[in-house]
């Protein structure tokens, strides 16, 4: 992502690692770029599970003295909430750069029709993958927010199995036209003037 673009980068969240892609969207969003990060469900956290749950439910444990219903901190379960705390984490939020560089962030559960036929990218450097020693444990956020509150894993589940099938669909369509486009093309017998100028 070290290019500047116009229109909103689309990043598929899945796989990478929490706090490194907090980083890089940080970064991101105070330089200008707007992002949109999907399926934000099944970004990874180094460490087991069970560890992650422990770290979560100490952080739900913490509240404020004075009026804890109004005043914070605000416990959110969702995993696109989980990420945005993240990046707001690393960005001067009270600030109104920090506070413009936030609008710039959107993130989602799953993938949202706007997003369906955008193409998406992937963070090299934020990749479990390629940044995680293999063997090391890891958890999704799916499962940390589900365990600790978050009411709409298996909705989610749910619409993303409708929206691969309806996807698979729509590209088998398309290379069926490319392949029909393809042999119309082979037959038209081609025109030497046309040639001539590039057709």
């Amino acid at each position: 992502m070290s290019t500047f673009s116009s229109t909103p980068v689309v990043i598929d969240g899945k796989g990478h690692l929490l706090g490194r892609l907090a980083s890089i969207l940080a970064k991101q969003i105070l330089s200008g770029q707007k992002v949109s990060v999907v399926r934000c469900e099944e970004i990874n956290v180094s460490g087991s599970f069970f560890r992650n749950k422990l770290k979560y439910h100490a952080y739900l444990h913490k509240r404020h003295i004075v009026n804890p219903k109004k005043s914070g901190p605000f416990h959110h379960r969702a995993p696109s909430r989980i990420l945005y705390k993240a990046v707001r984490g690393m960005v001067p939020h009270k600030t109104p750069r920090g506070a413009a560089a936030l609008r710039r962030l959107e993130l989602f559960e799953g993938v949202p029709p706007a997003q369906d036929k955008v193409k998406k990218v992937v963070v090299p450097a934020a990749l479990r993958v390629l940044r995680l020693k293999p063997g090391r444990k890891y958890a999704t956020l799916k499962r940390i927010s589900h365990e600790v509150g978050w009411g709409y894993k298996d909705v989610v589940d749910r619409l993303e199995e409708k929206r691969k099938v309806k996807g698979q669909a729509y590209f088998e369509r398309q290379q069926a036209a490319r392949k029909l486009r393809a042999k119309a093309a082979a037959s038209v017998p081609e025109n030497a003037l046309l040639a001539k100028f590039g057709y």
